[in-house]
């Protein structure tokens, strides 16, 4: 009853551990329930789904939309789920929103937690979103606290309906997904953990890449219902999540002596949430102060 679309590209040993994770699901009894779509790999990604006997598709997408659309398309089954390629899928994982659903013909899509990991899928202490999961007709609830897509499962005629993913926004594709389905249809939270997420270790790396995406932070999706307050927190609340990241990035430079790079995550912080800097200024001087004083210790 459910197909697993997972979009890749040049990540063959990644891939192969989310492969094997949903394959271990009580749920996928034919590895041909799983659909991966390569956009334009040059490793062996072919190869990787070819051990494992999936149904493959290979594209010249460059564009994650597209490429889940690509899946989606391939689906015959009644639900369909999407899974990252550096994520993986725990063993209850979709028992609990494949029984929500089939109870409640309503519902559109039933989604469960996601419990962070390390890069090598080593489970943290944290878990989002936070329980208990709530259920129905409230769109504004859903955007300030998406789950992750990897614990989410969709009716595929639903998603169809919808157009699929929009592959003219460049982030929060799948929370744009999610929020369009939740403004017409209810929705069903489970209080399950579901998946493994990996989280990026801080680094000059993770703040170049939060910060390629740093427009996040002003979305505001149209024609879905949002009120003013629900958006007023939601920008506050990714500013927050962001301002963080950075300090985090910015700690992991100064303890590595890499004055530079530093720098440069504090100046980020400070500019994606200057409220934040204000309220934090304390431990933004800590680390400056540090990176300035091993600078000078060292000439």
């Amino acid at each position: 009853m459910i197909s697993v679309v997972i979009p890749t590209r040049n990540r063959a040993p990644l891939l192969a551990v989310a492969i094997e994770s949903v394959l271990s699901s009580p749920l996928v009894g034919s590895s041909a329930q799983v659909i991966v779509v390569d956009d334009d790999s040059d490793d062996c990604t072919a190869e990787v789904a070819e051990h494992f006997g999936v149904t493959y598709h290979r594209v010249t997408n460059h564009n994650t939309s597209l490429t889940r659309n690509d899946g989606l398309s391939r689906v015959v089954t009644p639900y369909v789920a999407f899974l990252d390629d550096d994520d993986a899928w725990l063993p209850v994982n979709m028992t609990e929103q494949i029984s929500a659903l089939e109870s409640d013909p309503n519902a559109a899509f039933a989604f469960g937690i996601t419990q962070c990991a390390t890069n090598e899928l080593e489970p943290l202490p944290w878990t989002f979103p936070a329980p208990p999961l709530w259920s129905g007709l409230d769109p504004n609830r859903l955007h300030l606290g998406y789950p992750q897509l990897g614990v989410v499962l969709f009716r595929t005629e639903v998603v169809l309906a919808a157009g699929g993913f929009d592959p003219g926004i460049p982030y929060h594709q799948d929370a744009d997904l999610m929020l369009r389905i939740a403004a017409r249809h209810a929705i069903i939270g489970v209080n399950c953990v579901g998946a493994l997420y990996r989280l990026r270790p801080p680094s000059r790396h993770r703040a170049d890449y939060l910060w390629a995406f740093r427009d996040t932070v002003n979305w505001r999706p149209k024609n879905v219902g949002l009120r003013w307050v629900t958006h007023g927190r939601f920008m506050a609340g990714r500013r927050r999540h962001y301002f963080h990241q950075f300090l985090e990035d910015a700690d992991a430079c100064a303890r590595a002596g890499m004055r530079r790079d530093t720098l440069w995550c504090l100046s980020r912080a400070a500019r994606i949430s200057p409220p934040h800097a204000l309220r934090h200024a304390p431990r933004v001087a800590s680390t400056l102060c540090g990176t300035l004083m091993a600078r000078g210790a060292k000439q």
